[in-house]
């Protein structure tokens, strides 16, 4: 689903990943991640995509740095991040930047 974003300027964090295998406790994890951040002050959005290769993104946008950081605080997300370590990828990257333009067509 695309996410619905205000006029700019926002923030987005984009993080690219490769899974390891399947899991449901990944799956299970990965929706409460996005349950909790909806509740974060300064969320806008998430938009999340993966292929059969593991291979995935997710983008999350946020009205300011402040509430980024907020949520790399949060506890659960923090628990969540090391699972992700040790357990779920075998590389990720997280890019943040500063929308300063944006537009589209559609619905």
């Amino acid at each position: 689903m695309i996410g619905s974003t205000p006029v700019p300027p926002y923030y987005a964090v984009i993080f690219s990943s490769l899974r390891n295998a399947a899991d449901l406790a990944y799956d299970q994890a990965a929706a409460r991640m996005v349950e909790l951040a909806r509740q974060q002050p300064g969320f806008l959005g998430v938009e999340s995509a993966r292929g059969v290769d593991g291979f995935g993104i997710t983008v999350s946008y946020w009205t300011d740095e402040s509430a980024i950081l907020a949520w790399k605080r949060q506890a659960e997300h923090s628990v969540a991040r090391e699972h992700g370590r040790t357990q779920w990828y075998r590389h990720f990257q997280v890019r943040v930047s500063k929308v300063e333009r944006a537009y589209g067509f559609g619905e």
